[in-house]
């Protein structure tokens, strides 16, 4: 908790992101060099009702990286299995993503596979897992990519995000996930830890995904989302 407490008072403050006149997705994306980028075209979505489908299966979670915090425990929707972790550890990562498919969960979840089928703005599907932060839980600074991999990569979905519990990126601030549900673009490679201070679960769902071919798709998703943050 030491480092938590450390980590929190150098860097909790608030975002601030400057949008530029001109929308380019490739730049968005790619060079902005943004820690997160809130996807607002998906603000009407029923979270409401996949927190309800995710919360329902609470006692199946999955403790996950325990070397990296407590109470973080996650819950496969689509991957190998309900406990899939990274791909690279199942092999050479383009016979491992040729495996992957809906588990066990997504049929407990219609909602959430029918956003996931329907709404997202990707053709294929790698890992989306619900993550789960139990009360008191935290998760320690942290990477998840090396630095020269810098892009807005994967989607993390608030389904609920109680009232003290921040997610916080090194140099850039506190990402402003939604208790009633909000949906980000991610840079993983900056350095970040959690911490839930309440008194309630928090769950979001993490998307890895490839556009494929509905990059039209996603560019309206981010071209209305883009505008909608600006103002």
């Amino acid at each position: 908790m030491t480092a938590i407490k450390q980590f929190f008072e150098q860097h909790e403050k608030p975002i601030k992101i400057q949008y530029p006149e001109q929308f380019d997705p490739k730049w968005v994306v790619m060079e902005s060099g943004w820690p997160c980028f809130k996807l607002s075209a998906l603000d009407n979505q029923p979270w409401d009702k996949m927190h309800i489908e995710a919360e329902s299966l609470l006692e199946y979670f999955k403790d996950h990286r325990m070397d990296y915090g407590k109470g973080w425990k996650s819950l496969t929707l689509h991957g190998v299995d309900d406990d899939t972790q990274s791909l690279d550890q199942y092999g050479d990562r383009k016979d491992v993503v040729k495996q992957l498919d809906w588990t066990w969960v997504a049929e407990q979840c219609p909602e959430t596979k029918k956003f996931l089928t329907n709404v997202w703005p990707a053709e294929f599907l790698n890992r989306v897992r619900f993550m789960l932060l139990e009360p008191g839980g935290y998760i320690e600074p942290h990477q998840d990519r090396g630095d020269k991999e810098k892009r807005l990569s994967v989607c993390n979905i608030s389904l609920n995000n109680p009232q003290g519990c921040k997610f916080v990126f090194k140099d850039h601030g506190i990402v402003p996930f939604e208790d009633k549900g909000s949906a980000f673009l991610m840079d993983i490679s900056n350095v970040h830890a959690v911490f839930n201070n309440s008194n309630e679960p928090r769950i979001h769902m993490i998307i890895h995904y490839e556009l494929g071919r509905r990059i039209r798709d996603f560019f309206y998703v981010l071209r209305q989302s883009y505008y909608t943050n600006r103002g």
